[in-house]
């Protein structure tokens, strides 16, 4: 590190991995802002909007959520009253017409694909390219997940998920960075790029009950166990002075952190199940 005003290493943010049933997370290499890029306000204002994002962008088109809105529903209706026993809670709280980053803690391969099905709005959460093989990797790719490549700076995949939020669309991500015990007690510095120059507030959400309904090895959840997917406000990030800045983005990082962790306490101590 050579200073506050120095420019990053790219700074890796958690993304969802998938598996035969689910969407996890995996390290998303970033890449920082052009040099040109004009300082963002000091605080970001919940009516914010990304008409003016902060990146070059990859200038992807735009993904026609149609099939994704079709299928949902029927889908939702199957997982939620056949296959599993799943309480949503919070869903007031998702804002249907602005930029929004889904931010959650992550202990089991259902995280992500819970996110992306419980929503009333569209998700596309970054998944690493291993999983973009035959019907599943067709099938990620029909409902608008983004594949990632963890071998290098990806800056396809991020300045995808930059172009999404910058047309006032949703994108999920789960900062931890790798499924585990799901506490957020450190998140990487990804979202916090992301949120900074996508300038977008940031929803969390707590994912509870799903490391015990498919436990590390499962194939299929029991519907023994009973899921929270607990959705909070979302909040607005502080836009630093410097948006390149390795130690503004650290900073910015651990404030998402304070928050989701707050937000995944807040869920247990409601936990009545």
């Amino acid at each position: 590190m050579t200073g506050p005003d120095a420019e990053p290493a790219e700074p890796t943010s958690a993304v969802v991995e998938a598996a035969p049933v689910a969407v996890e997370p995996v390290p998303v290499a970033v890449e920082p802002a052009p040099a040109a890029v004009e300082p963002a306000p000091a605080s970001l204002p919940a009516e914010t909007s990304a008409k003016q994002p902060l990146h070059r962008g990859a200038e992807s088109k735009p993904y026609n959520d149609i099939l994704h809105r079709t299928l949902k529903p029927p889908v939702r209706v199957l997982l939620n009253r056949l296959v599993m026993r799943i309480r949503l809670e919070g869903v007031e709280n998702i804002p249907l017409d602005e930029p929004l980053i889904f931010a959650g803690n992550h202990s089991s391969w259902l995280d992500g694909p819970l996110v992306v099905i419980e929503s009333p709005r569209t998700v596309r959460c970054l998944a690493k390219i291993e999983m973009y093989k035959g019907f599943l990797g067709w099938l990620m790719r029909l409902v608008g997940q983004i594949p990632i490549d963890r071998g290098k700076a990806d800056r396809v995949a991020l300045h995808t998920a930059l172009d999404e939020l910058g047309r006032g669309k949703a994108i999920g991500l789960f900062p931890e960075g790798t499924r585990g015990s799901g506490e957020m007690s450190a998140v990487q510095a990804g979202i916090a790029y992301l949120a900074v120059h996508g300038r977008c507030r940031v929803l969390p959400v707590a994912c509870l009950g799903t490391g015990d309904a498919l436990p590390k090895g499962a194939r299929w959840p029991k519907r023994s166990v009973r899921v929270r997917v607990v959705f909070g406000a979302p909040f607005a990030v502080e836009i630093p002075a410097n948006p390149r800045s390795r130690k503004a983005l650290a900073a910015v990082a651990e404030d998402i952190r304070v928050h989701l962790a707050d937000h995944l306490a807040a869920a247990r101590a409601g936990d009545t199940v």
